[in-house]
């Protein structure tokens, strides 16, 4: 499946991109090959914290209202066997199917968590954190501060998005099982009955 191209991102297969969107944020960072991707689009707004000041190995491009984002992280991995998977992840969010998951794997040797094969979020205690997280706060600016204080990891980003009301799609490239790595989904029942589903994108940002 094709990278989705974001509604106001002109994405080539590259770091750099170009935004039409005024007050968005532009990445254009030369790529070196082993960056993660995440796109989301369309979603309702997102928050990042930690280690998220704008560099090279962490940078978010968006458009100017924040519907639409694309990040492109460099992490540090606690494994570096090439026996490790490695998968393009899709998500795709819909009012009549809930979230539906595809995972391609691109190399490696498949492996799966035991209570669910679709969260590449292989530390069990920031896994649990963010569920908690999710569950207790109901804004996503205290959503982002509650990660980065609560998993306390040094050199770690953090971003959540609040996916909104469907549709929405989610495309991840390069997703590792990893000790210093997390992509997942939460979801929340809300105080009016609905339910709220949330993304999150963190791990430890290489230094250089």
């Amino acid at each position: 499946m094709k990278l989705l191209l974001l509604a106001c991102l002109a994405v080539p297969a590259i770091f750099a991109q170009q935004t039409s969107a005024p007050g968005g944020n532009l990445c254009n960072y030369t790529p070196v090959g082993d960056e993660s991707t995440q796109d989301a689009v369309p979603i309702q707004d997102f928050r990042s914290s930690g280690l998220d000041f704008v560099r090279p190995n962490w940078c978010i491009t968006h458009c100017a209202d924040r519907k639409s984002v694309k990040v492109a992280a460099r992490f540090q991995f606690a494994n570096q066997s090439t026996a490790v998977p490695t998968y393009n992840v899709r998500r795709h969010y819909t009012r009549k199917s809930g979230v539906k998951v595809h995972a391609e794997l691109i190399s490696g040797t498949p492996t799966k968590r035991d209570d669910d094969d679709f969260n590449f979020c292989i530390d069990d205690t920031v896994s649990a954190t963010i569920d908690t997280v999710v569950k207790t706060y109901n804004d996503i600016e205290t959503m982002s501060e509650a990660l980065n204080f609560y998993i306390n990891k040094p050199g770690w980003a953090y971003v959540i998005y609040d996916m909104g009301v469907p549709p929405s799609v989610i495309g991840t490239d390069n997703v590792k099982q990893d000790m210093n790595y997390c992509e997942k989904f939460a979801q929340k029942q809300m105080p009016d009955g609905t339910w709220g589903l949330y993304q999150v994108f963190a791990g430890l940002i290489k230094a250089n």
